[in-house]
């Protein structure tokens, strides 16, 4: 019977760290303290965020999470068992027990005969091979957080123990856009205000719950004896774990979320391989520099930089949001996470069927409002003939092709005649005006507001980057980050510091 997950990761930690102990200070060895110590960070890093220091009986334990799941289980005893006998192979070398083999490298091809080629060390292959281990470890984690079939953002909901006053968010969102104050635009001002509540409420669930999982497990594990605490670990706020007092098991999966049998195949635990990859052909962009340069600023501004969240420019780091392990290849794939994971996109028309839905895909939003809402009607039987309004094709049709309406069927008749639009006047964003006002300075610089006021269109994909940029706006507000006179963000801190007053005294 293998040896329970917590009981091998300690293992591994204390060889890593016995090993960067041994080579501190070495002159004479081929690799260095920090080398080793990066790759103790990461083990550290990974431990802490799956949560691999529960004792098997904790319902927090891998053993509990993966009872259902045995081959996902196994194969990663089998990595850690596979993790475990190479670092001691390297710790055998590095205190010196036994000599490390050097064999010549192969001649360099099309070089200099004379050109000496690099010796290949034990110790090279062998943290090498420490590093793909922890590697296969990160994969692992992945997958079993994509094959958990739990939505985070919707059980936080149904939990009651926060309680948020939604008309905060609600004025929030008057006050950002004049647009949608009036007593006309209530019905998208609460839902767009309801929504940021609905965000702090997911942040605050995703919070607490990580912190009560780490402070309810220093009851339950005897701390290891101190080693060295690699400084950079603190960075990160994922300190060395020392039993399950330091482990910070990801809120992806808790002891009511298990793996289903089947959600992950032998070939996909085997296939090398990014699961956390995104697509970089697919388009994205939340506004144009060139049109709204500003509005861009305003929004990465909340989000921090990759180069600041990652531990040595190593790929992986837990997102401070979701705290779940990421790696992204770019800025732009990192804020789309972000976005997404705080569900930024709304409906913005009235008496929708998902006027509640909260969309986490940009593409999925739009999808929505181009297919049902931003669309025209096309009278087939006649040429040239287009309506905006739903009610002046019926009325055309009834008018003029009679017949077709001779069943009554209207539902079907407009199915067939709706087409997305070509062209969406800029005045329609429904958060402002000051960008018709920029576009008609920029493209008719004739123009003379005293006179008619000439209608401006633009294609959809820029409309949508335009108003996915105040909808991501709203959603950051949720967020609280310090910013330098930032008033957005010190309001955002007082209404959560509310809640959570509120939240405290229920307890």
């Amino acid at each position: 019977m293998a040896s329970p997950i917590s009981e091998q990761c300690r293992s591994c930690l204390t060889t890593l760290k016995c090993i960067a102990s041994a080579l501190s200070g070495s002159q004479s060895s081929r690799i260095s303290a920090d080398q080793v110590t990066e790759e103790l960070d990461r083990l550290s890093l990974w431990i802490g965020n799956i949560g691999g220091l529960h004792r098997p009986e904790s319902p927090l334990s891998l053993e509990s999470r993966l009872q259902e799941a045995e081959d996902v289980f196994s194969h990663i005893c089998e990595l850690l068992a596979n993790l475990n006998d190479v670092a001691s192979e390297l710790l055998q070398i590095a205190s010196g027990k036994r000599p490390g083999e050097v064999a010549p490298a192969s001649p360099i091809a099309g070089g200099d005969e004379d050109q000496e080629a690099d010796e290949i060390s034990e110790e090279d292959e062998l943290l090498q091979e420490v590093g793909a281990c922890i590697a296969r470890l990160f994969r692992v984690s992945s997958l079993i957080r994509q094959a958990a079939p739990r939505d985070l953002f919707a059980k936080a909901l149904t939990k009651n123990r926060f309680s948020f006053n939604d008309q905060f968010d609600i004025g929030h969102v008057g006050e950002k856009f004049p647009k949608l104050s009036s007593d006309g635009t209530y019905w998208l001002r609460k839902r767009l205000g309801s929504a940021i509540t609905q965000r702090r409420h997911y942040l605050k669930y995703i919070h607490d719950h990580r912190d009560k999982l780490e402070g309810a497990s220093t009851l339950h594990e005897p701390p290891m004896a101190p080693e060295i605490q690699p400084s950079s670990i603190q960075q990160l706020r994922t300190t060395l774990p020392q039993g399950d007092s330091t482990s910070r098991p990801s809120t992806y999966i808790t002891k009511a979320t298990t793996l289903a049998p089947g959600r992950i195949t032998p070939q996909i635990l085997t296939t090398e391989g990014d699961p956390d990859s995104d697509n970089d052909a697919q388009s994205y962009t939340t506004i144009s520099r060139s049109v709204d340069g500003d509005m861009e600023s305003s929004t990465s501004s909340r989000i921090p930089k990759l180069e600041d969240l990652q531990l040595r420019n190593r790929p992986e780091f837990e997102c401070p949001f979701c705290h779940r392990m990421k790696k992204f290849k770019s800025e732009r794939l990192w804020r789309k996470h972000v976005f997404n994971d705080l569900r930024s996109y709304l409906c913005t028309f009235p008496n929708c069927s998902t006027a509640g839905k909260m969309f986490g895909n940009i593409n999925d939003w739009w999808q929505h409002e181009m297919q049902n809402h931003r669309i025209s009607y096309f009278c087939r039987l006649c040429t040239s003939t287009s309506f905006f309004e739903e009610s002046k094709f019926l009325a055309h049709a009834r008018r003029q092709h009679a017949e077709l309406l001779e069943d009554g069927d209207e539902h079907a008749l407009l199915k067939i005649s709706q087409k997305p639009l070509d062209q969406i006047p800029a005045e329609d964003c429904p958060c402002c005006s000051e960008w018709v006002d920029r576009l008609r300075a920029r493209e008719l610089p004739s123009y003379d507001s005293r006179g008619n006021t000439p209608d401006i269109a633009v294609p959809p994909t820029l409309f949508k980057r335009h108003l996915a940029s105040h909808l991501e706006q709203l959603a950051l507000f949720a967020i609280p980050i310090e910013s330098p006179g930032g008033n957005d963000d010190m309001a955002s801190d007082v209404a959560i510091e509310e809640a959570s007053s509120r939240s405290n005294l229920s307890i």
